[in-house]
This record gives structure tokens, sequence and C-alpha cells, in this order.
């Protein structure tokens, strides 16, 4: 097919800047953005090797191996651009008979414009990426653990370790300790973070539709199931993580039909004929040890092996009192927020109150007390007075909260207040609330009790 020259040259002048060399590497054309662009006439180059006054050139490599290369222009004698620029081979009946060098870009301007237009593209990109997480309903990464105590760091390294493979992870923990958190964080570290993170809690479901909410079930199986029937959460799971939320609450009935979709990684639908392969990730969480289960009889040997592979225990709060500061500043950073409020920080006495305390509720009682103080001071700083309401208030004696609003230099007669106080507390718990009990405890009689209960205002529930 004939190509007018006049268009050909057209087409040309519109790529960008273009040389064309012959067979030994020498000019024999440039365009017009070639000549703006570059700052060397036509005169100057035409017939002259590129290597002689553009020594970094990759052409002669082009021309040498029959292979496109991609190079820079860089800062020198002739140019004061910085562009990418493509060398390619031109043949013809698979003889190389020249070559071509050619750069989309004009100038830098045009350059930082496109670059421009890429990081666009790029933090659109991230944002659709951040919006199909939320939608594979995780919502966690492990910068949302917050504390650097050695034990938190030891789990952190564990959670990376966990992260790499596809085998199953036990996570152990107290009520409130964030197992769901880690569990997250564990799904987003993986190699599946783009694909569903799908929860289930075994105590929150019946057992008559644990089958089905697990499994999925066929049009018609049961009365009320619905037409074309339903995916369960092992196939909302594919190529995914499931969570299983207090493994140790699922009973001993269903716990076989659990265990035989780890074993197999197949599922069967509920009133289904054929078996469903399913890739999935097992996380699952507990607030007790599975061995005490598995000693009582409440758990399979066979399902607590299948689920001890990978075990990572989160420490309780009180195992790490160090990272308290770190947890409360994230809180009311986040409850400002979220409340409107404008809390500035805490009162470091109020850091030494807690302390003192064993958070039985963890980080989720924690949050409870701050979110608390902070609906009450709604401004400044949080002292010991914003926190006497608090959950935890009837386990710290009064004197403790105001001598940390006084200065440290106790008479011995507070002091020993305070001791009696303690102690009378301690012993009513221990007895449960039970008055006789609790003065056997103390060496006393229920009479000196009650005076103790009214004296240091003491309310036993």
């Amino acid at each position: 097919m004939n190509v007018d020259f006049k268009l050909l040259k057209l087409v040309i002048e519109h790529l960008g800047s273009v040389a064309i060399v012959d067979r030994e590497g020498r000019y024999v054309y440039v365009n017009d953005n070639w000549v703006e662009g570059i700052g060397v006439s036509r005169e100057k180059v035409l017939g002259k090797y590129v290597h002689d006054l553009f020594p970094n050139t990759k052409i002669d490599i082009a021309l040498e191996t029959g292979q496109s290369v991609v190079g820079e222009i860089f800062k020198g004698e002739h140019t004061k651009s910085i562009l990418p620029i493509s060398y390619a081979p031109l043949i013809e009946d698979n003889c190389i008979v020249g070559g071509i060098i050619y750069t989309i870009f004009k100038d830098t301007e045009d350059l930082w414009g496109y670059k421009q237009k890429l990081d666009k593209m790029q933090n659109q990109l991230e944002a659709y990426k951040k919006e199909l997480k939320s939608i594979k309903n995780s919502h966690y990464t492990i910068q949302n653990i917050i504390g650097n105590s050695s034990k938190i760091e030891n789990m952190k390294k564990l959670i990376y370790q966990a992260s790499r493979s596809n085998s199953t992870v036990l996570i152990e923990g107290e009520t409130g300790t964030g197992k769901e958190l880690v569990a997250h964080s564990i799904h987003n570290l993986s190699n599946r973070n783009n694909s569903n993170f799908i929860k289930m809690n075994c105590a929150a479901i019946p057992i008559e539709l644990f089958e089905s909410e697990l499994f999925g079930y066929e049009e018609g199986s049961f009365t009320g199931a619905k037409k074309g029937g339903q995916k369960g959460k092992f196939e909302l799971a594919n190529n995914g993580s499931i969570f299983f939320d207090e493994i140790n609450q699922l009973s001993m009935m269903l716990q076989p039909k659990l265990l035989r979709a780890l074993q197999e990684r197949e599922i069967e639908r509920v009133g289904g004929k054929n078996s469903i392969q399913v890739d999935v990730r097992i996380i699952a969480a507990t607030n007790i040890p599975l061995e005490t289960l598995v000693e009582k009889n409440a758990m399979r040997n066979d399902l607590f092996y299948r689920l001890n592979v990978i075990k990572i225990k989160i420490p309780p709060l009180r195992e790490r009192l160090e990272d308290i500061p770190l947890i409360i500043q994230g809180l009311i950073n986040k409850l400002n927020i979220e409340l409107g409020s404008k809390i500035t920080g805490i009162n470091p006495k109020v850091i030494e109150i807690f302390n003192k305390y064993s958070w039985p509720g963890n980080i989720r009682e924690l949050q409870n007390a701050i979110e608390r103080a902070m609906n009450i001071a709604w401004i400044g700083q949080l002292e010991p007075k914003h926190f006497n309401e608090t959950i935890f208030q009837n386990k710290l004696s009064d004197e403790t909260i105001r001598t940390s609003e006084e200065s440290d230099d106790l008479s011995l007669k507070s002091k020993k207040n305070i001791m009696i106080k303690e102690t009378v507390i301690e012993a009513l718990n221990k007895s449960n609330g039970n008055k006789s009990q609790a003065a056997k405890l103390l060496g006393i009689s229920r009479t000196v009790l009650y005076e103790k209960l009214k004296k240091y205002n003491i309310v036993v529930k």
C-alpha cells in the first residue's frame, strides 16, 4: 500500500519528538518537535552518529540486538530535559535497515502533566481499593493495634508470620482484648486481602440454622427457602477468609459438620446433591483455652487439632499497662471526631489510678470508661473526677481517687483509712457480698463490719 509522503510526515510530526537513523546509527531525519525539544538544529545532526552527540544513547543496542530499548534523555550539553525515550529497530525482510528514536513528550512540562494524570489515577485506584475492602467486610489493619509493649510487639510478629501462609489460625484472648481486630489484621496482610472476609459468631447462630448459614441451601430445601437458593458463608468466603468467633461455643452436635468442611475443603448445600470445592482461610477465636474444653469432652479432639495450627495469644490489658497512655490517646482522637468533643488529653493522675485496676473487661472496658468521661468533661483534660461514675468505681477507693488530686504527702491516718477500706472491700468481694462470711474473713463481728461499711461509705450489692 502506497502512503503519501506528506501524510506520513504529518503523522510523524504529531508523534512527539522523533528521529530516524540509518543502519550505522547516523541521523537521517528529525522532526520539528525533536529540534524544538532537544535544542539542536537539523544541519548540526543530520549525517552525524547519535552516540557522538549523545553518549548515553541506546540506539546502538537496538540496532545490534534487533530489540526495542527504553532509556532517558539526560541533562547535558545539548538539552535541559530529562525525558523517557524509546529506541526501536526498523526491520525489512528480516534485516535491520535503520532505527527510530522517539518520545511522546515534547518537554518536561509535558511529562509533568502526564505524571500528574497518572498520580490522579493512582489516587483514584487507592480509593477504589479502600471502598472494595470495605465492601469485603474487612475494616481493620495491624496499624489499628495500639501499643509498643514487648507482649504486643511479639504478638504483631506472630500476626505477620501467620499472614504469610494459609494455615488455620486460633486466636486466644479474654473478652474485650480485640480478637476480631487480630483476625482482620491477618486477613489484610495476607494475599487474600482483596477477597471476602466473612464473620460468623458461633454463639449467636441457632443450631437449626447453623448448616444453612454455613453451607447455604438449595431452592425448595425447606419452607421459606429463597427462590434460587442461597450461598452460605463458606461460599461467600471462597478465595478469602472466614472468621469463627467464639468457636468455644460451638455445640458438640455441630462440630463434626464443621470438621468435615475443614478437612475436605468442600461443602454441600442443605438440600443439595453435589459437593462444592472451596478455598478458604480459617481463622477462629476463643475466650477460653480450647484444651480445657477437650478435657471436659466439650470439644472433639480432632476439631481442636485442626484449629490449633497457628496459635496467637492476646495479652490482657492488666499485663501490658504500659500501653494504656497510647491506647487512651488513640481513643481520645477517635472519639473527639465521633462525639464532636474537644478533649485535649488526660491527667497523669488518672493513669496512676488506671494502673492499679485489673481491667477484667480489657480494652472494651477502657474504651467505655474513656467515652463516658469524655461525655462528662466534653472539653479540656480528663480528670479523676470525670471517672467517678465509671464501671470500676466500686473497686477503687474514694480515698485513692481523692489523693490523686491532692499532694502525695498523706497523713498516716489517711493511709490507714485507705488500707482498712480496701481490706473490707476485698473481703466482701471474696465472700460475694455475704456480710457474715466477710466478717469472719476479717476477724470482726457483724456489728463492727456494719460500722465500717457506714464509716467508709461502702455499698454492698
